[in-house]
Order: C-alpha cells, then sequence, then structure tokens
C-alpha cells in the first residue's frame, strides 16, 4: 500500500508504525507554502494523509478536492499517532 503525507515537517517517528500497518511506499509533502499546491497527487498514492496542524491552506484545499476526484479516501488528523492510528484502521483499502 502506499500513502501520501501532506503536512508536518517531519514524519521520521510515524514511518516504522505506518510500515507495521502495512504502508510500503510512504510519500511526504511539507506542505508549508503554497508550491505544494501545484503538484498532482502521484498514481501510485492509494490513500492521503492530511496533517492539518501543519498545512498550507490553499495545498489543503487543492489536494484535497484532487484526492476527491480520483476517488482516494482523504483522513484528516492531527500529529498525533494515538488519533492518526484509529482514523487509519477504518479506512478501506
Amino acid at each position: 500500500m502506499s500513502i501520501l503525507i501532506v503536512g508536518a515537517d517531519r514524519i521520521e517517528a510515524f514511518v516504522p508504525r505506518l510500515a507495521e500497518m502495512g504502508f510500503t511506499q510512504i510519500t511526504h509533502w511539507s506542505a508549508r507554502n503554497r508550491k505544494t499546491a501545484r503538484k498532482t497527487i502521484p498514481s501510485h498514492v492509494e490513500i492521503v494523509l492530511f496533517f492539518t496542524d501543519f498545512l498550507h491552506h490553499s495545498a489543503a484545499r487543492k489536494l484535497k478536492s484532487e484526492a476527491k476526484r480520483l476517488g482516494l479516501p482523504a483522513v484528516y488528523s492531527r500529529r498525533c499517532w494515538s488519533e492518526l492510528a484509529d482514523q487509519l484502521k477504518y479506512q478501506p483499502r
């Protein structure tokens, strides 16, 4: 499974835990500036994770609509493993 993480500056603490959940390919965009809004979601991505506490608004708005258009599940979470793990458990894969 592959996941796109949008937001947050560092995700090193989450990588081993995401790997335990079955995510083998992890792509990370920090999304601190509006240039992230120009990117397109890669075709290999199966789920998009938005860390809402470190995210540029226009990037979030554009990527959210693109994920919806592509039919990708989107998870919105603060950068907190306890909150994130529960939300990822119940996402269709």
